[in-house]
């Protein structure tokens, strides 16, 4: 079986991991994220924002270390940084707070919009 990578990706240690990045962001950048998680959990999958909050905070940094196993540069690491900030920005209003709950947080949008800014440069570099 053989991956198919641009080069710049093959040259990451971990371009699995990266995809896993673009599917968060997509999670995140979806009109209505309750719906796709609603789905995964059918599916038998882990899915919500328990699980992308594990993935950006306590799996993976997403720092500079990142830079060649994950990540392709300092400018994806901000990107994901911004998109962690406004992520951990709710968790203090919600710091139990469900799908339902992030969801209508007055800063979902911003969210949203992030992530979808963060998908799309991420997907025109893969």
């Amino acid at each position: 079986m053989t991956d198919n990578y641009s080069l710049q990706l093959a040259s990451l240690a971990n371009p699995e991991k990266r995809a896993e990045i673009v599917l968060y962001l997509k999670e995140l950048a979806a009109e209505d994220p309750e719906e796709v998680w609603h789905k995964e959990r059918e599916r038998g999958l882990v899915s919500g924002i328990d699980q992308i909050f594990h993935f950006f905070f306590d799996d993976n940094d997403f720092d500079e270390d990142a830079i060649g196993e994950s990540l392709l540069d300092v400018e994806e690491a901000k990107t994901i940084n911004g998109v962690k900030a406004l992520l951990d920005e709710m968790l203090v209003d919600l710091p139990k707070g469900d799908d339902a709950a992030f969801v209508s947080h007055h800063l979902w949008p911003r969210l949203r919009t992030k992530a979808q800014e963060a998908q799309s440069a991420f997907e025109t570099r893969s």
